[in-house]
């Protein structure tokens, strides 16, 4: 079954909200309730974090010739009917018009929309091409070179390449900044020559199936420079970027690339971004180009691929633009746009009659859908309390096809998704056309039976979704006199929203400690200093002092506060702490006395002050939480900045791209996805933080897998790990580079395998010492339990104090055990090895430097 988006959106959404709210845990029961009613868990769709969805139908395009047609007609080599993949029989109507044309010598532009097969319409025309070369045994040579705008288009297309060609001998590569260097830099599994598409596949089968990271080279895919640079071995396809092009005519040392080229093609995808002065630039490099290769205009087909680049009402803005672009005449351009088949929908439609419980029967239908393996006895189900009637006898995808294509309900919806439309304008304008109530819930409950129902495999609506999701923006607290306890916002604007546009309330930001999820607020406040016994500064009244709030790029100086301590003793006092002072805050303005005042000294509002208690702060960190005072996490200091033990409630870009990003890789098909960024050094750090993270994640899934077998002692267990990296270099080289970078696997010497062993060793002790608040780890998730050797309930020493407590041996060995689980989580823990936790550990120690360990400090117990 196809990927319903509507399904896909609703679990993709849920997911990342649950995420929302693990990430920024709360202790207190007030604010975590608080919380989950925010993001709305319950109803996604109704989720502040969500805007939309937008809801569109896509057409299906008008198809073209059979595979076997343009075979006949000389257009494609005859072995395109094996290349191809088999479910292709028939191609779209507008990638037969782009391949007549690239083959008429056209310059093409091909302008449509994402998912239409903008690169088949030129990558088939060039591997038929490529194809007739080998038959001929043309002499090496580039015959076409393909410019992506970025590496990961690029990438994305090499994969593709090489289905496509493996056992073809049509050699290929990638030119781009991280291809290796050498041949022996070339990392993953190369494929003897000779080797089949069927050696390929089947070796490609093998990596996913053992979940290997390794790269399968078929034979014809060349992957170092110094072999594409080599004479009669340049790759017949070249795919690159527009400034590695550059670089490749700029420097000596590689014009050899371009040796006896033929450039047949030139492909430029994604051509939109090439404009303004990127595109004039762009535009002197094809020429330049063209004339290394001593090619004029009329030998290469110069092609271009976009999904927004050419106007319907202008088709001659296109065409100036590709004249502009490759050199060429405008009369030789052919534009190429969708077309699309006609709608097909029965004249006797029915209008349903009204739904009960629509949001039960969309949660019947999303889980009728996704059951792949089912008889079809749900649809039927679920149809029938929908429409109040019973599909046919049949097969149900196709017999619902025939039932949906009368339902008027459904075929006005179409009627309203010609453009993007947002979800909740809908039941209204339905409503006007077929005289009933509609809910959005009863919407999706058709568009998601829609897109399941078949015929002749082409779905009957083919919903497009657009969600824009965002993170938590800043949450913060409010003190209404109205509320018991803190109000909690996500963001500092709903609270002004919900107000009519006033800001009636002072607004504190919160953090939560990264360990046992204790809520701090935090205010700025005027000359304010907390480092004594007492708070200082301030200005003086006749019974005490305040300080007026002051936002920080003024000079306001930030303070910590909480209003409970989560865990503490019912009977434990904030006011006698000996960490804390009470301060009396304006739930109006913000400003802190030290007294109950009936009237703040600042703004003048009369009412009950709200008392938040200030924590005191170390001199070296001003307005910084130095430790935990619910669990006693520390911060840490990192070169020259200090980490706090909380953070805000405010979600990270990076983060919440990962996340989603995870989650729609796994609820997918195709586990493929591109994530764009603004710029290069973004898409940058993005991809380094989602592989550190992930690698890290990896590595805990690979020590879960090897405690399936039974108890492992820690050297087993890191041993364990050792084996498996061992036999996979790709794995290792993405699990522990950090080994990889202090000494390559080379030759006999061991030195690699020694530090593997040493690094592999120190993350299982890290991951087994995790405190007992943590909640991300194999213990708190329940996949690894830590037992003490040796400590049973028969020893002599248990069973006589057992006996003199008058308790059973078995609680009081559960009890020792206990004992040393909180000594274990404090790491006072002896390695004999590498004594990582009962020494001191400066930042100039190897270890450090190597990134094998943390900067842990100083030990808890010797």
């Amino acid at each position: 079954m196809a990927l319903n988006p509507i399904v896909f959106t609703e679990k993709v959404v849920r997911s990342f909200l649950r995420y929302q709210l693990t990430a920024y845990p709360f202790a207190d029961e007030r604010l975590h309730a608080q919380m989950r009613r925010l993001l709305s868990l319950d109803e996604t769709r109704r989720s502040p974090l969500l805007k939309g969805p937008y809801i569109s139908l896509s057409r299906p395009f008008r198809q073209g010739a059979t595979v076997e047609d343009l075979v006949n007609e000389g257009l494609f080599h005859p072995h395109m009917r094996q290349r191809i993949p088999s479910e292709i029989t028939r191609i779209y109507g507008h990638q037969e018009e782009a391949i007549r044309a690239i083959r008429a010598g056209r310059t093409t532009l091909v302008s449509t929309g994402t998912g239409s097969g903008k690169t088949e319409c030129f990558l088939y025309p060039v591997i038929s091409q490529c194809l007739a070369l080998r038959d001929k045994e043309a002499p090496a040579g580039i015959s076409a070179v393909i410019v992506y705008p970025m590496n990961a288009l690029a990438e994305d297309q090499l994969g593709r390449l090489r289905s496509l060609l493996a056992g073809t001998g049509i050699s290929f590569g990638m030119y781009v900044g991280k291809t290796p260097e050498r041949e022996a830099d070339v990392a993953g599994h190369r494929l003897p020559a000779g080797a089949s598409l069927a050696d390929y596949e089947a070796k490609l089968a093998e990596v996913r199936r053992e979940k290997r990271s390794e790269t399968v080279y078929p034979p014809e895919e060349i992957c170092s420079r110094e072999v594409m640079r080599t004479k009669g071995r340049q790759p017949r396809i070249l795919l690159t970027n527009v400034k590695q092009l550059e670089l490749l005519l700029t420097r000596q040392r590689d014009v050899e690339l371009f040796a006896d080229a033929r450039l047949d093609f030139l492909v430029f995808d994604e051509a939109h971004t090439f404009a303004g002065a990127q595109g004039a630039e762009t535009a002197c490099l094809i020429r330049r180009l063209r004339a290394f290769c001593g090619r004029e205009a009329q030998d290469t087909v110069c092609i271009a691929a976009s999904a927004t680049i050419a106007d319907r009402r202008n088709p001659d803005a296109a065409r100036d633009f590709a004249s502009r672009f490759f050199g060429v005449a405008k009369e030789s351009v052919v534009t190429v746009s969708e077309a699309y088949e006609p709608e097909v929908w029965a004249g006797d439609r029915i209008t349903p009659p009204p739904v009960k419980n629509a949001g039960r029967l969309l949660n019947d239908c999303v889980q009728a859908v996704e059951d792949e393996n089912g008889d079809g006895e749900a649809i039927r189900i679920v149809y029938h309390a929908l429409a109040t009637a019973d599909l046919a006898a049949g097969k149900w995808p196709e017999v619902l096809y025939a039932a949906l294509s009368r339902n008027e309900l459904l075929f006005q919806l179409s009627e309203e998704l010609a453009s993007p439309r947002p979800l909740h304008e809908l039941p209204v304008e339905l409503e006007k056309k077929i005289g009933r109530p509609v809910t959005e819930a009863e919407i999706l409950a058709w568009l998601t039976l829609g897109a399941a129902a078949r015929r002749e495999g082409r779905p009957l609506v083919r919903p497009v979704v657009h969600g824009f999701v965002r993170g938590i923006s800043g949450a913060v607290v409010t003190f209404p006199e109205s509320e018991p306890g803190p109000k909690l916002w996500l963001a500092a604007e709903d609270e002004i929203e919900a107000g009519g546009g006033e800001n009636r309330n002072a607004h504190f930001p919160v953090t939560t400690c990264t360990t046992c999820g204790q809520h701090y607020f935090v205010a700025f406040l005027k000359d304010f200093d907390f480092t004594g016994r007492r708070p200082g500064g301030g200005e003086a009244t006749g019974d005490g002092s305040f300080w007026l709030p002051l936002e920080e790029a003024q000079g306001g100086r930030r303070v910590v506060l909480l209003d409970r301590i989560v865990g503490g003793g019912e009977d434990e006092d904030l006011d006698e702490h000996e960490r804390t002072a009470a301060l009396h805050f304006c739930r109006r303005c913000g400003a802190a006395h030290t007294r109950v005042v009936s009237r703040c000294r600042h703004c003048g509002a009369a009412g009950e002050t709200v008392v938040l208690y200030a924590v005191r702060q170390k001199k070296e960190n001003p307005g910084l939480l130095s430790n935990c005072l619910s669990c006693g996490a520390n911060g840490r200091r990192i070169g020259s900045t200090y980490r706090e033990p909380a953070r805000p409630v405010r979600a990270t870009n990076v983060a919440d791209v990962h996340v989603l990003a995870q989650d729609m890789v796994h609820h997918s098909e195709r586990p493929r996805l591109l994530v764009f960024c603004d710029n290069r050094q973004d898409a940058a750090f993005q991809a380094g933080w989602m592989k550190d993270h992930a690698r890290r994640f990896r590595l805990r899934a690979l020590m879960a897998e090897g405690l399936k077998s039974g108890s492992l002692s820690v050297g087993d267990l890191a041993m364990h790990l050792d084996e498996i990296l061992e036999k996979d270099e790709a794995l290792s080289r993405a699990l522990v580079p950090e080994v990889w970078q202090v000494v390559r696997r080379e030759g006999g010497g061991g030195r690699h395998e020694q530090e593997r062993r040493k690094f592999l060793r120190i993350q299982v002790l890290r991951e087994i010492t995790l405190s007992s608040r943590q909640s991300i780890g194999l213990e708190p998730w329940g996949r690894m339990k830590v037992d003490y050797a040796g400590l049973d309930p028969a020893l002599p020493w248990i069973q006589e104090n057992a006996y003199a407590l008058g308790m059973p041996p078995e609680d009081l060995r559960d009890g020792v055990a206990g004992l040393l689980d909180y000594l274990r989580r404090k790491r006072v823990l002896f390695d004999p090895e590498r004594e990582i936790f009962t020494k001191y550990w400066m930042d100039g120690d190897l270890e450090v430097q190597q990134g094998y360990l943390p900067q842990v400090g100083a030990p808890v117990g010797t």
